[in-house]
């Protein structure tokens, strides 16, 4: 969050939001880690978390690009913004990908492709 073409407020903003957004996403995490016993509903778990990701990535993105901005937002703050949000979702798949090893002793790359949305065994995930 050292993004130079923010003003104070909105980097001071920035960090805000960021820091809630990720105790949100790191709260799905311990939740799915505490409630989740089977690891083919755990490794979806994992899919869903990137394909809404990349569905809101790609919306926010878009938006950008047409300028099309909440109010009183600046488009620096927004690309800041996406830069940050794609660093704690990277975040939290790492570390779900952590706990399904510590939980399920295995790889939860052995249920999903190595882009880890993708059911890597036909009809797994029906």
């Amino acid at each position: 969050m050292n993004d130079t073409n923010l003003t104070e407020a909105e980097s001071k903003n920035l960090q805000q939001m960021v820091s809630s957004m990720e105790a949100g996403e790191m709260a799905q995490v311990y939740e799915l880690v505490s409630e989740c016993n089977n690891p083919y509903s755990f490794a979806k778990t994992h899919s869903n978390y990137v394909k809404d990701w990349e569905k809101t990535r790609n919306k926010m993105k878009d938006n950008l690009r047409k300028k099309i901005l909440p109010p009183d937002t600046s488009a620096a703050f927004c690309g800041a913004l996406i830069e940050e949000l794609d660093q704690v979702m990277d975040k939290k798949l790492a570390m779900v990908q952590t706990l399904f090893l510590s939980k399920f002793n295995e790889s939860i790359f052995n249920y999903l492709g190595a882009d880890g949305k993708t059911k890597k065994l036909f009809g797994i995930f029906g």
